[in-house]
């Protein structure tokens, strides 16, 4: 009975940690789209360009985090 409820809780928890690794990849895939929304309309501005630069290496530092912790994750279900 005890390792039925301890397997649930093992079950349980790695869900929610994949769940909140989803959420960490839907938020780079969010920042991405909006990053790329800049330069839609307006190619020609360097300003443009500039926001766009700056939009987009906030959306890769948000999916390299996202990866870093999908990695962690798979090791830590392989232990």
């Amino acid at each position: 009975m005890t390792e039925s409820i301890l397997g649930f809780r093992d079950e349980r928890f790695w869900d929610d940690e994949l769940a909140a690794n989803t959420e960490l990849f839907r938020q780079a895939d969010a920042l991405d789209e909006a990053a790329y929304r800049i330069i839609q309309y307006d190619r020609g501005s360097a300003e443009a360009w500039t926001r766009f630069s700056e939009a987009k290496a906030i959306a890769d530092a948000k999916r390299t985090a996202a990866y870093q912790d999908w990695m962690r994750i798979k090791r830590a279900m392989r232990n």
